[in-house]
């Protein structure tokens, strides 16, 4: 039962509208810090406190897809939210995708989201996309689908993104209006997607939800992307945020070896690497992310790349949270608040 404080919190989120940021220049954005500012999410702050100051990540294939399972996700019962099983066979594949809606008539037949989930490109499902993913059916004025696609390194890059591009090619012939979206590393595979979309000549996408991604492979560690000494935090969690980022080096270094596995690409193509796509690509943008997210500073840097391209660019920062907010469904404000956001960018 979510209880008073909760919807308080909630409503305070709600009323925060957009503001001028000097160093992100056109582009829409939005803090919403927490009344504590620059200080972790109480929630958060309990999973993260413990960090050591020399995070080790295993390699360990089963006990890093056992990290991706969120935890002590709440089962929120929605009214009237109808969840079908279907596939493609496009492109020679056979798909799983779920097919998530409002069970009335006041949705429509036009507008369709596709989802791909995160998880490191070698975890994660389209179930643990529910939770969240029923919460913006009760919001989202159309159709919502959630890709099952194979994961790496079993099935390795681009296979993933061949995956979601099929299920793309089964929805196009349905909904005049599709945009993609994800969460860290299925937001990244979402602007793979959304490019190929674009040249293969299938469709346009007419707008991209990102939450908290990875668009950027191979880079410089010691570089300004991974700087946390560039984020204000209350100095007594400023150890803890040192340290996520730490682990969060060694993470993007893990996920890149296993996506690929072994082939010898190039890791500034674009449609592995976003950050290096021709921005005009991304016509309509929306990024979410958390203040204290170790994706945050690259986010910032593709956004405003979308921005200076004279595209719609619209950022969300949320006060307090770090990475994988999502799965705090339930749990914390903000997430829901960023849910209606989701809902009201696509409506």
């Amino acid at each position: 039962m979510i209880n008073n404080d909760y919807n308080i919190e909630l409503s305070r989120l709600n009323q925060i509208e957009s503001v001028d940021i000097p160093h992100l220049k056109n582009v829409s954005m939005i803090v919403k810090d927490r009344v504590d500012s620059h200080s972790y999410d109480p929630i958060v702050w309990d999973h993260l406190k413990n960090l050591s100051d020399e995070p080790h990540l295993s390699n360990d294939l089963l006990e890093l897809r056992s990290g991706t399972k969120p935890a002590d996700v709440p089962n929120i019962p929605y009214l009237n939210i109808q969840i079908d099983i279907e596939s493609s066979n496009k492109l020679g594949r056979n798909v799983r995708y779920l097919r998530i809606y409002r069970n009335n008539d006041d949705i429509s037949t036009q507008k369709a989201v596709v989802y791909i989930h995160g998880g490191a490109y070698y975890g994660g499902s389209a179930e643990d996309t529910l939770p969240f993913l029923k919460l913006l059916a009760t919001k989202f004025n159309g159709i919502i689908y959630s890709v099952d696609y194979g994961l790496a390194p079993e099935k390795p890059y681009p296979a993933g993104i061949e995956d979601c591009l099929s299920v793309v090619m089964d929805v196009v012939k349905k909904h005049s209006q599709i945009s993609l979206a994800g969460d860290s590393a299925g937001a990244a595979m979402a602007l793979g997607v959304s490019q190929m979309c674009h040249n293969m000549g299938i469709c346009e996408i007419y707008k991209h939800v990102l939450y908290y991604p990875t668009v950027v492979h191979g880079s410089d560690y010691e570089g300004a992307l991974w700087n946390d000494h560039l984020i204000p935090i209350n100095p007594e969690q400023k150890q803890v945020l040192h340290n996520n980022y730490t682990q969060f080096k060694q993470l993007d270094q893990i996920m890149t070896k296993y996506y690929l596995a072994g082939q010898n690409f190039d890791l500034e193509a674009p449609i592995l690497s976003p950050m290096y796509a021709d921005p005009l690509t991304f016509k309509k943008v929306l990024v979410m992310t958390g203040e204290f997210d170790p994706f945050r500073l690259q986010d910032e840097a593709f956004v405003q790349k979308v921005g200076m391209a004279g595209c719609l660019a619209k950022y969300i920062r949320y006060g307090g949270l770090a990475h994988a907010f999502l799965n705090y469904t339930g749990r914390i404000p903000a997430v829901e608040d960023s849910i209606q956001e989701f809902a009201d960018f696509l409506n």
